[in-house]
């Protein structure tokens, strides 16, 4: 079965305050994390899906984070953990929903073609504390986190105009073939798999963050407090 876009989805910077239901902790906070799906095609840039917006500018988008996609295989997953019978697209917050396309056979790399847009796989989403105020689950980010099934961040290597239904086809796998699930699980367990986390940075063209944070992993050095993880 060929990989396909199932859904593409937007959203826009909304606040939410203390009396609003969608705030667990009692506090102001900010997100564009409620993605709609849309019918149109969208145009999407080196920095992304026109339209689209990024409340956490450190953390999320630009140039090397421009597009997050995830897999559709794991809905059933995520659906059953937060005990929802029918999640919508965009449940994860991801601008593309995929079929086929999984975590483990997703390499850091690899580049794809989308309708009339190039895509390169540049690193794995790391969820943050957001994903939790999105649903009211306080252990929805660590659990992500701890299933290594995060999605993956694209660079846009050629703009172009992009619609669901489009196949995905793979142009080219990445050096070293590294999933982004094996990459979830060096990360996450580091002295076990120092040797995969050293070859991750001899892949070129991934996002100049991800060099970094993995650098700081290497040294035992790695903040994970905007994921609120614990380790």
């Amino acid at each position: 079965m060929k990989p396909k876009v199932l859904s593409i989805q937007i959203g826009h910077v909304k606040s939410y305050g203390t009396k609003d239901t969608k705030n667990f902790d009692n506090k102001f906070w900010q997100t564009a994390a409620f993605k709609e799906p849309l019918s149109t095609p969208v145009y999407i840039t080196k920095n992304g899906i026109l339209g689209d917006e990024v409340a956490d500018t450190k953390h999320h988008g630009g140039i090397d984070k421009a597009v997050f996609a995830n897999s559709y295989e794991n809905y059933s997953l995520w659906s059953k953990y937060l005990n929802q019978e029918n999640l919508p697209f965009g449940a994860l917050s991801e601008n593309l929903t995929l079929t086929t396309l999984h975590e483990t056979n997703v390499c850091l790399g690899d580049v794809h073609l989308m309708g009339k847009v190039i895509l390169r796989v540049s690193q794995p989403r790391k969820p943050c504390w957001k994903i939790s105020q999105r649903w009211l689950d306080r252990g929805f980010t660590k659990e992500i986190y701890d299933s290594k099934l995060s999605g993956w961040y694209y660079s846009v290597m050629h703009e172009g105009i992009l619609q669901k239904g489009e196949d995905v086809e793979i142009l080219q796998k990445g050096l070293y073939q590294i999933s982004i699930f094996e990459a979830n699980e060096a990360y996450k367990n580091p002295h076990e798999n120092r040797a995969t986390l050293e070859k991750i940075l001899e892949i070129p063209n991934l996002a100049e963050s991800y060099y970094e944070s993995i650098e700081k992993r290497l040294l035992g050095k790695a903040d994970l407090e905007y994921m609120n993880v614990a380790e």
